[in-house]
């Protein structure tokens, strides 16, 4: 074998192995251009339009900060994926093969949080929504909804047996996204997919938290779903609530919502300061990839014997 053929094999090896994993960011929201209603490339990342059901309590004082101040009352806050330059365009991002997996990462700041409730009155959905999508400020309108969702209890010191649970969308018909948790449990029936914490437990500071979820199509058509809260000293110092569930028989495959609702002020914190809001898709290569890849190894090795 010729030379240049192995250094053929090689370079295409590194094109091969280079597109394994490879990352592409949907949504990357810092709020940089002070303003949560833009859309798509602002310059320093790629915006999503947020809306509320209370826009009194929802702004942006400066670069880098979305702020929300719970009123009394529950506040629905809603963002959806596509974007102006995603690849997925306007439908969402729909796993398809085995090992690809979509993430979401939400930083933000509390303040004022409050001492200890027995509420789950903190709620985080990442779902699809079949109808049409806010274009203003509102809740999001009753829908067959698809996804998962994460029901907390934040306090100072966590008092419900539940602190941080995991769920999925169970409702045969119509409903409200996160303003009826009956619309949400395990396997068709009321309970938790996955939970962790325990009552007494430390909870949550006026400190800086990170948010994630990711979904991972695995290899029967079930969904691996890694959904944590970092930051603080959560659970008496372990820092973390984190729960991971293999649904053999997922809802959905396509997600393109993300939503957090507040229960009271009184009940979650006075003040939330997001700083970053992140969505990304990660692939996976083609089997003719992989096999692309052997051969550009086998190069590598008959290079190294050319050589002895």
């Amino acid at each position: 074998m010729k030379l240049r053929t192995i250094f053929a094999f090689v370079a295409l090896s590194g094109l091969a192995l280079s597109s394994y994993g490879q990352t592409t960011t949907i949504i990357n929201d810092t709020w940089a251009d002070v303003n949560r209603t833009s859309a798509g490339p602002d310059g320093s990342g790629i915006d999503s339009q947020w809306f509320t059901s209370s826009a009194a309590n929802m702004s942006v004082p400066g670069a880098g900060d979305l702020r929300t101040t719970p009123p009394a009352g529950s506040m629905f806050n809603t963002t959806y994926f596509p974007s102006a330059i995603s690849p997925f365009g306007p439908a969402g991002v729909t796993l398809t093969t085995p090992g690809q997996t979509l993430s979401v990462t939400w930083v933000f700041t509390l303040g004022g949080v409050n001492a200890t409730n027995g509420n789950q009155n903190f709620l985080v959905a990442v779902a699809n929504t079949p109808g049409a999508h806010l274009v203003a400020d509102g809740s999001p309108a009753q829908e067959l909804y698809a996804g998962y969702s994460t029901f907390m209890n934040m306090g100072a010191t966590l008092g419900n047996a539940s602190p941080f649970a995991l769920k999925e969308w169970i409702l045969a018909g119509n409903g409200a996204l996160l303003g009826t948790s009956a619309n949400w449990g395990a396997n068709g029936a009321a309970g938790n997919l996955a939970a962790t914490g325990t009552t007494g437990n430390t909870g949550f500071e006026n400190t800086t938290y990170t948010y994630f979820m990711s979904l991972t199509l695995g290899s029967s058509g079930d969904l691996i779903i890694t959904n944590s809260i970092t930051g603080g000293t959560l659970l008496n110092g372990v820092g973390n609530e984190t729960v991971v569930y293999d649904d053999a028989t997922p809802n959905s495959l396509t997600f393109d919502t993300f939503a957090f609702r507040t229960g009271t002020s009184s009940a979650t914190a006075s003040q939330f300061d997001t700083s970053l809001f992140k969505v990304e898709f990660t692939s996976v290569p083609e089997p003719a990839t992989f096999a692309l890849a052997g051969l550009g190894l086998l190069g590598l090795v008959l290079v190294r014997r050319m050589r002895r």
